[in-house]
């Protein structure tokens, strides 16, 4: 391969994974953000329907929801 041809497939593999960058970094700015009391609700109500056997503690329901949380851009 010339040196011609290594910069244009350089230029090209650039070009594509710039692209590729913006179609999904637009996707995800589409997507409208949960208020706090909304992930919370969304977050408690899917832990309920876990009902995850052997929790006594409430450690990990705690963990498992601050997880949740923290998917939605939130901290607890």
């Amino acid at each position: 391969m010339s040196n011609k041809q290594k910069t244009l497939v350089a230029v090209l593999t650039i070009a594509m994974a710039a692209a590729s960058a913006i179609v999904v970094n637009t996707s995800a700015a589409a997507k409208k953000k949960l208020s706090y009391e909304q992930a919370w609700a969304h977050c408690k109500s899917l832990l309920d329907k876990e009902k995850a056997p052997g929790d006594l503690s409430g450690h990990s329901r705690t963990f498992r929801g601050s997880a949740c949380m923290h998917h939605y851009g939130y901290r607890i």
